[in-house]
């Protein structure tokens, strides 16, 4: 009985540690955010509600940067 809870209790600590480094490798990121450009406001709209409604990204914000505008999402 005390080798079964050996195991169960090592089984468990070796789940929880796999699940920290996974769910903190894709939160942690330090890359730059990179917008994607359209050449018009209504197709950054079109673009971020499409993607919001299919669940691809929870809100986004068009910026307008020169003569495109750029689509940031998050």
């Amino acid at each position: 009985m005390k080798n079964i809870r050996r195991v169960l209790a090592g089984s468990a600590v070796g789940v929880i540690a796999a699940s920290t480094l996974a769910l903190g490798a894709g939160t942690a990121s330090a890359d730059p955010v990179t917008p994607r450009l359209f050449s018009s406001a209504v197709g950054c709209q079109t673009a971020g509600n499409t993607w919001a409604q299919q669940g691809k990204i929870t809100g986004f914000r068009c910026v307008q940067e020169g003569r495109a505008w750029a689509l940031y999402t998050w």
